[in-house]
Parts: C-alpha cells; structure tokens; sequence
C-alpha cells in the first residue's frame, strides 16, 4: 500500500469536518464523495435524521464519523457548504457541489437555514468556474428554490447580477429565466426579477 493510499483510509477514521476540510485535496474530494453517498441513502425528507441538521454543528464543531444514514447529526452538514463550495481547487469544487446537490435532495424545507450563506458562497465562488461547475450550481439553486429559499436565491441574484465578470452575470440570468419558466410567476415575483436585471442596465448606464 502506497503512502497515499495509507493517508486516504486513515482519513476516513476522522472526523467528517477534519476530512471535508483536510490540508490533502484528494482527502477532502473522498470526503465530498462519501458525503453525498450518504445523503443519497435518504429517501425520506422528514426521516429524523435529517431534523436535527443546523444548529448542532455550531456548537458541537467535533462530529464523529457518520455511518448511518438515520443519525440525526447529518442535519449538521448544512453549515459545512458555505466553506466547501469556495474549495479553490476546480476538480474539488465539482465534488462540492455534487455533495450540496445530494444534501438538499434529502432534506426539507428546514434546510433553508444556512440558504444564504451558501448561495451567496456559490456566487462568490462558482459562477465564474468551468462549464460543468456552473451547472451544478445552477442545479443547486433550483433545488433551493424547491425547498422554498426563494428570498436567498434572488438576493445571491442580486449580488450576481452587479458582478464586474461578465461570465458571473450570464449564467444569473440564465437560472433566473430557466426558475422563472419552472416554478411561475407564484413562486418568483417577476417584479422582483425585472428589478434585478434594472440593476444590471443601470450599471452599464452609468459606465456609459
């Protein structure tokens, strides 16, 4: 067995906040991998292991392993995403998100705790990544907007939208239109969208 090989099993006896932050990438890219695995055992959105998922985490910051998919601590991993998905490596980002996907496909609305923290974190972070990570984080706010985060996704919209990068700007509006087209004029205020895109006009009025 390579020294590699000893490093990843011997992370895997750690803690899920030790691997999912680990200084080794390729550590934290099975952490990412295990992560979403798990979450994919759930199919139930009201099962109590998801209930507990929020608060913990702050103020227990030490989970032990997690093998069962009805513990109640996997609610804790909401917080972790807000970090992870500013994962600096591209291939890892990919991972990240993938893990964030799989979390709020398990879970319920309760989930839209941490909403903000971590869409803000995907613009931040991710819209101006490859092609197959955007698209994943398009797929992650679709899916918050489903768990009814639809204040946290126009805000993080918002904040897009008056990106400088052009390739951050497009694929805000991309989401914004495709939302829009899936969920109606019920779920997002198309008032609330115009205004987003004024925003935009008006900033390259100003430059103009």
């Amino acid at each position: 067995m390579s020294e590699e090989e000893k490093l990843l099993q011997e992370a895997k006896k750690l803690q899920w906040e030790e691997r999912l932050f680990h200084k080794n990438w390729k550590v934290r890219n099975e952490a990412n991998i295990d992560l979403a695995a798990l979450c994919d055992s759930i199919s139930d959105p009201k099962d109590p292991c998801i209930r507990e998922f929020g608060e913990f985490l702050l103020g227990f910051p030490y989970l032990i392993s997690i093998s069962d998919p009805k513990d109640p601590r996997i609610r804790e991993f909401g917080p972790f995403f807000e970090k992870t998905v500013a994962e600096s490596n591209a291939p890892m980002q990919e991972k990240t998100l993938d893990a964030l996907i799989a979390y709020l496909r398990a879970v319920d609305a309760d989930a839209g705790r941490y909403a903000k923290e971590v869409c803000d974190a995907i613009v931040a972070k991710c819209l101006t990544g490859r092609p197959k990570t955007v698209e994943k984080a398009q797929a992650s706010f679709m899916l918050r907007i489903e768990l009814e985060a639809v204040d946290a996704f126009l805000d993080a919209m918002e904040k897009a939208i008056k990106n400088k990068v052009a390739r951050a700007v497009v694929p805000a509006i991309d989401v914004m239109f495709l939302a829009s087209s899936e969920f109606g004029a019920k779920i997002l205020s198309p008032r609330r969208i115009l205004k987003i895109i004024k925003i935009k006009m008006s900033v390259h009025l100003l430059k103009d």
